[in-house]
């Protein structure tokens, strides 16, 4: 079996630093990300890969901000920083909205943080 000249990283990088987390706003990267009530992550398929970052190295961090309100899905939930611009941020919002939070966790304001990256994987 051979495997695709690309090999695909995603990470909920929830409480810790993204790639050039340098240029995320302070604020941000000092707000809560309300881990302690994710009780199942989404995971990232292929269809949630962006079609223009597909077969191509990238590195990119978006992060999304939320609230809880108690059933056990993220509301409201908004772009507030993306790196490159605007290519993953469908995909952020998507994979925020299918993970799944405690029910009854109730929270104002939460940061969600997700990296993407693909590397060129080298040829047999």
């Amino acid at each position: 079996m051979r495997l695709p000249a690309f090999f695909l990283l995603a990470s909920a990088a929830i409480g810790t630093h993204a790639a050039d987390d340098n240029e995320i706003p302070p604020e941000i990267l000092s707000g809560r990300t309300c881990e302690e009530h994710i009780l199942q992550a989404a995971p990232m398929t292929w269809n949630d890969l962006p079609k223009q970052a597909r077969g191509r190295e990238h590195n990119a961090v978006v992060v999304a901000s939320f609230k809880l309100d108690g059933s056990g899905k993220a509301k409201d939930p908004t772009v507030v920083f993306s790196r490159p611009a605007k290519v993953f941020d469908q995909t952020t919002i998507a994979l925020l909205g299918r993970t799944q939070f405690a029910p009854g966790a109730v929270e104002e304001s939460c940061y969600y943080i997700r990296t993407y990256s693909a590397v060129r994987r080298s040829g047999r």
